[in-house]
């Protein structure tokens, strides 16, 4: 699933990047002329890129957290398990905040909203995930938050999938 992730970031930024420089074809209230404008074009084409870069730097952040619980979890350490389902949480509020912050070409709003709904859903997994950590640390069992979380995060995988597949990624 790591490389899966890894290979879909990769193809989402060539996308990206293509449709980009190919510019917005389009719009409600937009003149043709407007929207064939080469500033508009290169406004367009940028914020894609721009937005396809945040979304690379965060998944490879994301990928180290989920690497980190992966291997807390092999290893039994509930405490190294808090730790990085807490940089779960953390990493995916930050990503949340900065994918709001892009206004990207229409071709790119679903999957932009994709992305959205796969981070809510990897932070409440790091929330659950966390709350079974400190369960576990305690001596009780944790498995109800344990299994929240799972099912969380296999939705936050289904959300990126479709958000590359939006993308014109298949």
């Amino acid at each position: 699933m790591k490389k899966y992730i890894y290979f879909t970031l990769f193809i989402l930024l060539v996308v990206l990047i293509i449709i980009g420089f190919a510019g917005s074809q389009n719009g409600d209230n937009v003149s043709q002329a407007q929207l064939n404008s080469p500033l508009n074009t290169l406004k367009s084409a940028y914020q894609d890129i721009a937005w396809g870069t945040n979304v690379q730097k965060h998944l490879k952040i994301l990928k180290t957290d989920l690497d980190g619980v992966s291997n807390a979890t092999n290893n039994s350490n509930y405490t190294m398990l808090a730790v990085y389902a807490q940089y779960i949480v953390n990493d995916t509020q930050s990503a949340i905040q900065e994918n709001d912050q892009y206004t990207v070409s229409p071709k790119l709003q679903d999957a932009q909203k994709e992305w959205r709904l796969a981070l809510q859903d990897y932070n409440s997994a790091g929330q659950f995930l966390l709350q079974g950590a400190n369960e576990a640390k305690n001596g009780t069992v944790g498995a109800e938050n344990f299994q929240k979380a799972g099912t969380l995060r296999s939705s936050g995988t289904g959300h990126l999938q479709k958000a590359s597949e939006l993308a014109g990624i298949t």
